[in-house]
């Protein structure tokens, strides 16, 4: 399979190749990042005019990845460990755009190379903003979270008002464009029209990263496969992290149990003949989310560092048009929605409300997650009923 060629050139190349920098949080968002940046006007403009073949001739593209990934490193040597084989892919199948793409070992900084363009999820994540301290960057691409979920900062209230008034976060002396997925909410939108991303080159961009994690996914599908009694539909429970919110670290049993009676009620599943599969965070207690749980309409908690849109987009091949309902809380579930097109349900937010204290001590914490909720199930359109109506009902 191999990436669409530039088209024809459109305006003249500029004396010096186009530099891109590329913060990001992780697989998924560089899905959705390096398809932007091989669809940007100037991209394309200049592989049209320089490029022959020779990986040699695509833009110079460098990845830095942020957040608090850094501050684990068995955790980041892993991540770095599945983005380089799917870099030497994208290599090889699209060598006009990525022939020049490379996983940075240092932060960019000051006095060394020189870098014209960041691409970011985040305008206001303190590990992103820092990469501006770099005067050569004049352009600005913000790309969202995941595949293009839109956030102002880390909590949202304080952006509430910025958005409703489409005030802009001030980058004096530089260009900024907002590439974005979707409908725009009135409580959180960027201060201009976003452009649409490419969706065709973002899907053979995941393609070939599920090829890249294939062999390291085996282990965790053959145990989902056979923790699901046969001819019953798949049900996955993304575990939210949240555990080191509630007192004692976990979250309480009863949540997960209403969650349950959730996708019973909505979707159909059956606690006599069903097993929800727990797939828990990275940095969820070593005992699970939920602490040590067995009854038999669990599996699980499971961990992996695959991504949880190619565990999903595996399983559907494995299950050969099997059922796949996805529950959770995050932008992963956007993420399945629009790669696999399998079945998500938001869970309701009511549970973590009536079982955390701590949630009416310091309410925009849970604000920050129904506005999040709501945004998400906003874009999917399916499956959002009861996630977006306990989202903004619980407030």
């Amino acid at each position: 399979m191999s990436l669409p060629s530039p088209p024809s050139a459109a305006s003249a190349p500029p004396a010096q190749p186009l530099r891109i920098l590329v913060a990001s949080g992780g697989l998924i968002h560089l899905v959705h990042q390096l398809a932007v940046i091989a669809d940007l006007p100037e991209v394309t403009a200049q592989l049209a005019d320089r490029n022959d073949g020779d990986p040699a001739a695509a833009p110079p593209i460098g990845i830095w990845l942020t957040g608090v990934i850094r501050n684990n490193p068995r955790a980041l040597a892993a991540m770095e460990t599945a983005i380089e084989r799917w870099l030497v892919l994208l290599r090889h199948q699209g060598p006009a755009s990525f022939g020049a793409i490379c996983l940075l070992s240092e932060e960019p900084a000051p006095g060394g190379d020189r870098w014209d363009l960041l691409c970011l999820n985040n305008q206001w994540l303190k590990g992103q903003r820092q990469l501006l301290k770099l005067d050569s960057i004049r352009q600005l691409v913000v790309c969202g979270d995941g595949l293009g979920v839109y956030y102002r900062c880390a909590r949202e209230l304080r952006a509430i008002l910025p958005s409703l008034l489409n005030r802009p976060i001030a980058e004096p002396g530089r260009r900024v464009r907002y590439v974005l997925s979707g409908p725009q909410p009135l409580w959180h939108r960027p201060p201009q029209i976003p452009l649409q991303p490419p969706l065709a080159c973002r899907a053979r961009l995941f393609e070939l990263l599920v090829q890249s994690q294939r062999a390291a996914a085996q282990e965790v599908l053959e145990y989902c496969l056979t923790a699901t009694a046969p001819q019953r539909p798949l049900w996955i429970c993304s575990v939210p992290n949240l555990a080191h919110q509630f007192n004692g670290r976990h979250i309480p049993f009863t949540v997960l149990v209403s969650w349950q009676r959730q996708l019973q009620r909505q979707h159909g599943f059956d606690p006599s003949r069903d097993r929800l599969l727990l797939l828990d965070h990275p940095k969820a207690p070593i005992d699970g989310s939920f602490s040590s749980i067995e009854l038999p309409w669990l599996a699980g908690p499971v961990r992996s560092t695959v991504s949880l849109e190619v565990m999903v987009q595996l399983l559907q091949e494995r299950r050969a048009g099997g059922r796949i309902v996805v529950a959770g809380l995050t932008s992963a579930l956007y993420g399945v929605r629009q790669l696999t097109g399998v079945e998500v349900s938001w869970l309701g937010l009511a549970p973590l409300w009536r079982h955390n204290p701590r949630y009416r001590r310091q309410p925009l914490e849970f604000l920050h997650r129904c506005l999040r909720v709501a945004r998400m199930a906003l874009l999917t359109g399916a499956g959002t009923g009861t996630g977006r109506a306990e989202a903004v009902g619980a407030q």
